[in-house]
């Protein structure tokens, strides 16, 4: 998901302001729709992320023992829990937006 968020969003909001502002390279020629994909985005991951790893955990019979285990949900990538992935697209944002700004 946390690859997924990324390319979905600025599709969509590249697809939003090509319409809204009748250009078609709008998103790449201007800064504020990617720092807008990139909040989204974080926000996404965040609550996607919260949903996710807060649901029960699973009890599971293994096959070969026959005991018991329990199964908690672990959505991550690059071992880095999807809600987490919130607060990077967020920080690298905030980071373009400084840049842009200060240079």
């Amino acid at each position: 998901m946390a690859l997924i968020l990324p390319i979905i969003v600025c599709l969509v909001i590249n697809i939003i302001t090509s319409r809204v502002f009748d250009e078609n390279n709008y998103f790449q020629s201007h800064l504020w729709p990617k720092l807008a994909a990139l909040a989204v985005t974080g926000l996404c991951c965040g609550a996607v992320g919260l949903y996710a790893n807060s649901r029960p955990p699973r009890i599971v019979i293994d096959e070969k023992t026959g005991m018991e285990k329990t199964e908690k949900p672990d959505h991550h990538l690059m071992f880095i829990k999807l809600e987490y992935w919130g607060f990077i697209f967020i920080g690298i944002a905030l980071v373009l937006l400084v840049f842009n700004l200060t240079g």
